[in-house]
């Protein structure tokens, strides 16, 4: 059963994008102890274009894949 992708499904990932990358800086730079670096941030920014990537491609692709 395939569903089709709606606005609510860009917020929710944005969100938790958002949410994950800020904890994730705060713990990596020992609360503010260190400088910030790419790699505090970069994986979750990453994974969630990459999911951004695959949600607007099956969004323009339909519900039948073509």
């Amino acid at each position: 059963m395939k569903r089709a992708v709606t606005a609510k499904d860009f917020f929710i990932l944005i969100g938790v994008a958002i949410a994950w990358t800020l904890v994730v800086m705060a713990f990596s730079t020992s609360m503010g102890t260190r400088p910030l670096r790419i790699y505090d941030w970069g994986p979750p920014v990453f994974a969630a274009v990459l999911t951004l990537f695959f949600m607007l491609k099956d969004r323009m692709t339909g519900p039948d894949g073509r």
